[in-house]
């Protein structure tokens, strides 16, 4: 079985809100790369890498939905890796589309959302502003922060790394998420009542200014904390299109050798 291609991504386009949610320019959400014009298979990953269009390729994808898209370069000729990337996903008539800050605000198929869900907390509060938009999610944990750290292991698959303001037995009280790289973020998060920050990298700077303004901050790793976005698109269009999927976990690790 087969769908049109462009039926596929105008679906994704509309349930994402593609056109009208901000971005960085070099994002370009939506279609990336275009196929012959039918997919039968669908692979997720987080990062547009060589290695991912390879495994998709391997895994006979002829659509490839990424978080983390093939164009984050200022301009450049078509060269080298890039010359690489796009002729291999050429050759093997494999579509790539991307979804950045529109799969992070979601407020069903984002990171943020379904990571404060797995980890038990319900929105309940503004958002960081991100242009106008509504960014991260909030909502009051019950547990101490080394239960809240538990949980995040658990949902994430991976080590967190902590830096608590008191014990670790103490409450986590409000507790903000903003996956990725949003360590910056943390003096917004302050000021709207958080207790806890919880995001996937940042700079050094943070974490004596976490100190400072007596909040607990966690670092669940940037790739980790943007998995669950693109998963759930994939199980998203195997519900509505009956196409099957597959999740290519390229974690940090893997370009390691």
């Amino acid at each position: 079985m087969s769908i049109n291609l462009s039926a596929i991504t105008a679906f994704l386009d509309k349930t994402l809100s593609v056109d009208s949610i901000p971005d960085a320019s070099r994002a370009l959400n939506g279609l990336q790369l275009e196929n012959e014009g039918a997919v039968s298979k669908i692979a997720v990953a987080v990062d547009g890498s060589e290695k991912t269009i390879h495994a998709a390729l391997d895994l006979g994808a002829d659509l490839l939905i990424l978080h983390h898209g093939i164009f984050w370069q200022d301009m450049q000729p078509v060269t080298g890796i890039s010359y690489r990337k796009l002729k291999a996903a050429m050759d093997g008539n494999l579509a790539i589309y991307s979804a950045h800050i529109p799969l992070d605000v979601h407020p069903v198929y984002g990171n943020n959302a379904l990571l404060a869900k797995t980890c038990g907390i319900r929105p309940a509060g503004e958002g960081l502003d991100y242009h106008g938009v509504s960014m991260g999610v909030c909502g009051e944990f019950g547990g101490t922060c080394r239960e809240l750290a538990e949980r995040l292991e658990s949902a994430l698959g991976a080590p967190v790394q902590t830096f608590w303001a008191q014990s670790e037995e103490a409450p986590a009280g409000n507790v903000f998420i903003c996956s990725g790289g949003a360590g910056n973020e943390l003096v917004q998060a302050a000021r709207l009542g958080c207790r806890t920050y919880v995001t996937g990298e940042g700079s050094h700077w943070n974490i004596p200014m976490a100190d400072e303004l007596g909040i607990n901050l966690v670092f669940g790793g940037h790739y980790f904390t943007e998995t669950f976005g693109v998963k759930a698109l994939g199980q998203l269009l195997k519900d509505v299109y009956g196409l099957d999927y597959a999740f290519i976990d390229m974690p940090p690790s893997a370009y390691s050798h």
